[in-house]
């Protein structure tokens, strides 16, 4: 650690940040929030005030020319990919809220700049540190699931879609609720699959409500002339080593549940179900069945994300969500769009 404290500078100030992220730094005593930028003057000193954060800027190009140790990216996704690279081209540790990019080339380019001057670069999964999620991929590790072959992925909600423009217009967000919900559970499954290579991918991404008022937005209205994003995607995945995946997401559907943030997965020793650790398998032919557990602890996984992105950059320990794995969720999600547009399925050539 170059200073006494652990520098942090913020680049947004919205809800993640306020509501999530804010919770880890608040965390750690030796971190230190010296500076916030927000193109929103007023959000960012409101946060400043509250937090008694030293210096605002409403550009993150002048928050990256201070001697900082790391940076948290908590913009729109357009934002993500230029926000990142001032900050590892000035020397600086990244922790970026997901989706890092929203096409391989962007994670690419960040993830081999972050290479090339040996930083630190994370993409915020939180989900990856929720109890149920650590307990299934212990369990897995284990050899209680073995390979997996197909693989179940679901992001649904009823009547959720976030209203600000950051989420639906696609010059902002890079898409809808494949990007800003799917990427969660996708790269949750994944992880605990061991991140087989995806190879082929078939989907479909429309719009089948967000331009009427068919389903009423449960946090109010939203601007349908604005609007230019999926409100459903599904698709179908081939990995390379013979796995299949379905992943559907969405944020309005005629569906009994709020939300139904899962997945399941398919292995040759035994299945099981993300969040409620139920399993299936078979001993000595007889078929057994039940429910993980995990020791009894508060479930703070964004308080996690960020203590487990400290802890690698002050005791240089890899980074605990490569962007060698995030690239393959991302070029799912890519492929997804691409396989819309074209009406065909798409090839992916990842190395």
């Amino acid at each position: 650690m170059k200073h006494s404290k652990f520098r942090v500078g913020v680049i947004g100030t919205g809800g993640i940040f306020r509501g999530a992220h804010v919770h880890g730094w608040k965390a750690i005593p030796d971190a230190q929030i010296v500076a916030v930028a927000d193109i929103n003057a007023d959000r960012a000193a409101s946060l400043a005030k509250e937090m008694d954060i030293p210096q605002v800027f409403t550009d993150y190009r002048e928050l990256v020319k201070l001697d900082l140790d790391a940076v948290d990216v908590c913009t729109p996704n357009g934002v993500h990919t230029p926000a990142v690279l001032a900050a590892l081209n000035a020397g600086m540790h990244v922790v970026c809220e997901k989706p890092l990019a929203t096409t391989t080339k962007d994670v690419r380019l960040m993830g081999e700049l972050a290479d090339k001057k040996k930083l630190v670069l994370m993409t915020a999964q939180h989900q990856r540190w929720t109890a149920s999620a650590l307990a299934i991929k212990r369990w897995a590790e284990a050899g209680n699931l073995g390979d997996v072959y197909h693989a179940r992925v679901r992001a649904m909600r009823r009547a959720w879609l976030p209203i600000a423009p950051g989420f639906i217009d696609k010059k902002l967000s890079g898409g809808g609720p494949c990007m800003d919900i799917g990427v969660h559970a996708l790269d949750a499954a994944l992880w605990v699959m061991g991140f087989p290579k995806p190879v082929r991918v078939t989907g479909t991404a429309k719009v089948n409500f967000a331009q009427t008022d068919k389903i009423p937005g449960m946090w109010g209205e939203w601007d349908r002339k604005m609007y230019s994003v999926e409100d459903f995607a599904a698709g179908f995945v081939h990995f390379d080593n013979g796995a299949t995946m379905t992943l559907e997401s969405a944020w309005l559907g005629h569906q009994t549940e709020n939300e139904d943030m899962s997945f399941q997965l398919f292995g040759m020793n035994g299945g099981v179900k993300w969040p409620s650790g139920e399993f299936a398998t078979v001993a000595n032919r007889t078929f057994v069945q039940g429910n993980l557990t995990w020791p009894t602890r508060i479930d703070r996984p964004h308080t996690e994300e960020i203590l487990a992105f400290y802890d690698s950059v002050v005791n240089r320990k890899p980074t605990p969500v490569p962007w060698t794995e995030t690239i393959k969720v991302i070029a799912i999600l890519e492929a997804i769009y691409k396989s819309q547009a074209t009406g065909r399925e798409v090839a992916l050539k990842l190395a």
